[in-house]
């Protein structure tokens, strides 16, 4: 079945946004004009006023794209992970291999702070709901038994620093994929949070093994 008219026209618009974030990725948000985005597109000014109004709305979208991923992510973790800690392990991992894979560069996701204060009211909710979301797995983690005692809320503003973080370092053609470096993410976040085995004292010299 073909693509409806508004199915193809929401294709464009997602494409147009992901090659106007990674613009606004290498300048800077405030340092990028609609003429330069049009330019890197290579489309006329006319023809991307079709698709969005202004600055302000390619980076809003951009940043509820990225919202979407995060619930997609959770979505994927609720179906399958079953302990606490296997569900946090997988938002992790999935949520790295969704915002390299459809986002690319995402700096743009650094400017939080550019959104108009609608704009960064509607994300700060959202936000404020994944991380309720994330804690929810922790404290589900550590009734479970999966994971050591840590601070719910410490443990979601250790994972979203580091995500935060990735914005100013992390380069489609760097030497790690998105796919890589979300399993050393996870990997990290696992070790961080499982519970730590007792360590036996070494038997004494001359005792039987």
């Amino acid at each position: 079945m073909a693509p409806s008219r508004d199915q193809l026209f929401q294709l464009k618009r997602t494409a147009l946004l992901r090659e106007a974030a990674k613009a606004f990725s290498a300048r800077g948000f405030h340092d990028t004009s609609l003429d330069e985005v049009a330019r890197t597109l290579g489309v006329t000014k006319p023809a991307l006023y079709y698709y969005v109004k202004n600055k302000q709305e390619i980076l809003f979208e951009c940043h509820m794209l990225a919202q979407d991923l995060g619930e997609v992510a959770l979505a994927y973790a609720l179906e399958h992970g079953k302990t606490g800690r296997e569900r946090i392990v997988h938002v992790c991992r999935r949520y790295i291999e969704l915002i390299t894979g459809e986002l690319g560069s995402f700096a743009v996701l650094s400017e939080y702070s550019a959104l108009e204060p609608a704009n960064r009211e509607t994300i700060g909710k959202r936000r404020d709901h994944f991380q309720r979301e994330f804690s929810q797995l922790v404290a589900q983690g550590k009734a479970d038994g999966s994971i050591r005692s840590v601070d719910p809320r410490m443990t979601v503003f250790f994972f979203m620093g580091a995500i935060n973080w990735m914005t100013q370092w992390f380069r489609p053609d760097g030497s790690l994929s998105g796919d890589e470096i979300a399993h050393h993410f996870a990997d990290l976040l696992d070790h961080a949070l499982m519970q730590q085995q007792p360590v036996l004292p070494s038997a004494p010299p001359g005792s039987p093994a």
